[in-house]
């Protein structure tokens, strides 16, 4: 019985760390990537002029996802869904955009204050299995131009920074590459 007790604890514990371990790391100068051994599955890849969108970009209000986007170090700034509902409070524009809490606010948010790249989290499920995506939207057409996506494997791999979010962020640093051309990550 004390056996399996502490068979039990050390299982949830384990269970705990590998589903928390979520470090904001910096690009790798030499390969210009995040570490990690794993891919991530690109879903939607829709070549685009970046360059000429990178001024402002609109991510969830996370600091992990800020920190790695803030270590790609390629769009002028970010702001959160609050910050940008503050912008359109502060620029006497809530006539003309109500609410950003849905994507009909977002695009008039990008309407009224001022154009901006959509970058957000999502989940999907199929056949049992959850799979977690970042999105990068226009939000002038409600166009997804780019998502990537990688299964939350909550027994055996972990859903942590290195087998999850590090492979979908180096998707995302392989797409600004591969569509800017002002941009590289090996500087």
């Amino acid at each position: 019985m004390k056996f399996l007790r502490k068979a039990t604890c050390l299982m949830i514990i384990t269970f705990l760390t590998a589903c928390t371990n979520m470090k904001v790391a910096k690009l790798d100068p030499a390969t210009g990537r995040f570490p990690t051994k794993t891919q991530a599955t690109v879903v939607t890849n829709v070549k685009t002029d970046l360059d000429s969108m990178k001024s402002l970009l609109l991510l969830p209000d996370n600091e992990f996802v800020k920190g790695q986007i803030a270590n790609v170090n390629y769009f002028d700034k970010t702001i959160t869904l609050d910050e940008l509902e503050t912008l359109i409070i502060k620029n006497d524009l809530t006539d003309k955009v109500p609410s950003i809490r849905d994507k009909i606010g977002i695009n008039k948010a990008f309407k009224a204050y001022k154009p901006f790249l959509w970058l957000r989290f999502d989940t999907r499920e199929v056949g049992g299995k959850t799979y977690g995506q970042f999105i990068l939207t226009k939000p002038d057409t409600l166009e997804d131009i780019f998502i990537v996506e990688k299964h939350f494997d909550y027994v055996w791999a972990g859903v942590n920074d290195s087998n999850t979010w590090y492979p979908m962020f180096n998707a995302i640093v392989d797409y600004i590459e591969n569509n800017s051309e002002t941009w590289s990550p090996k500087k």
